[in-house]
């Protein structure tokens, strides 16, 4: 199941690009979504930026059908790497994750673009949940919960922008 989404932010693509590779920031993210343990690692790897994040969050908000296989918490771990900046400053990352020890996985990418005085962050995600007859049923909800947490980390990044 597809997921897209934007955000704009006042300041430069290098700006935003700082924000969403700073460590602080994504830990803060993290406690904004309420994560139950986090770490948060940032790498350089040739001219790439590499962002790896894994959070314990509650399973609180999942669905019946799905709580058999993800048990009380959900461990879910998100990569980005950052490819080097164009001469406009615009960024493109490629995006992979997983919620450990389940069929969810999501594949996708991410930019960073100028867009006159401000800058537009946008994802575009393929969520799968690689489950005979009800992954279907599943991957909604799945999505939500990724789309709650994004929006929650955009708020935070306007936040640093002020």
């Amino acid at each position: 199941m597809e997921l897209k989404l934007s955000a704009s932010y006042d300041a430069t693509p290098e700006e935003v690009f700082a924000i969403v590779t700073d460590a602080t920031f994504r830990e803060q993210a993290c406690q904004k979504t309420k994560a139950l343990s986090y770490s948060v690692e940032v790498t350089e790897s040739g001219g790439d930026t590499i962002v790896k994040v894994q959070r314990e969050m509650p399973s609180d908000d999942v669905p019946d059908i799905a709580r058999k296989f993800v048990g009380q918490t959900l461990t879910v771990v998100q990569t980005e790497t950052w490819h080097p900046a164009a001469a406009d400053g615009s960024r493109k990352a490629d995006v992979s994750g997983e919620i450990s020890n389940t069929p969810v996985t999501l594949k996708g990418k991410a930019e960073i673009t100028p867009s006159g005085a401000s800058t537009v962050q946008a994802i575009e995600l393929d969520v799968k949940v690689a489950v005979p007859l009800i992954g279907k049923k599943i991957e909604p909800f799945v999505v939500d919960a990724i789309r709650s947490g994004l929006q929650k980390e955009h708020e935070l990044g306007r936040d640093w922008t002020h």
